[in-house]
């Protein structure tokens, strides 16, 4: 099982159906399309945004029963800016932006938010920590990884210093302008991870099924 932490959104598909999006979705929807069990931890608002965010991951078989609700703060939505609305508005546009743009006013998951959640799911075989959450938070879920023996994927935004893990886990800078293949690329990687392969074989597995080359020193 493949346990994926981060704060979904909502966003509108193409055709216009509810959907969810965000780095953490693309990451577990990769790996569940890889044919990995996958479950989501993460928080959104209790609104008419997070129900379909609910049904979303529903639809594309990733489970949700640690999807937490937020009464006080609203399910982050999916944006693009009027000069561009003609533009699709999804998980993977270039373009898109995450409303409420104030951080402290989106849902946020809390260390005792990762204890609940991973002591549910001894399971895991690998954790990704998807989104920016907090020291303590990322603690746990260090602490909850290695309490299921889980292989620990930390995603850190570009330029960030990369926070304290533990030597066998992995460590992953998110791209500033990505077009949605990053997140599919370390859903495959988690997905070979589960599926057994050593780190460097999942990593160049990874690669090869995103179409990435890699970069001469």
């Amino acid at each position: 099982m493949i346990v994926v932490v981060g704060l979904p959104a909502y966003a509108d598909s193409p055709d216009g159906e509810k959907c969810a999006g965000g780095l953490a979705v693309e990451v577990a929807a990769s790996a569940r399309r890889r044919g990995a069990q996958v479950e989501l931890v993460g928080k959104i608002g209790n609104d008419g945004a997070g129900d379909a965010v609910v049904v979303a991951l529903g639809r594309m078989g990733i489970g949700h029963a640690a999807l937490l609700r937020d009464p006080a703060r609203p399910t982050p939505v999916l944006a693009v800016d009027a000069a561009d609305d003609a533009a699709e508005v999804d998980a993977d546009s270039p373009t898109a932006r995450l409303l409420p743009e104030d951080a402290d006013a989106r849902p946020a998951l809390e260390a005792a938010d990762l204890d609940l959640a991973l002591s549910f799911l001894p399971e895991a075989g690998v954790v990704v920590l998807a989104d920016p959450i907090s020291d303590s938070a990322i603690a746990a879920g260090i602490e909850g990884a290695a309490f299921a023996g889980a292989r620990l994927i930390v995603l850190v935004p570009a330029g960030s210093a990369p926070p304290a893990v533990p030597v066998d886990a992995t460590v992953l800078e998110a791209p500033v302008d990505d077009d949605g293949s990053f997140g599919r690329m370390v859903g495959v990687f988690a997905g070979a991870l589960d599926a057994g392969l050593d780190p460097a074989a999942a990593f160049n597995e990874a690669v090869s099924a995103s179409g990435w080359e890699p970069t001469p020193d």
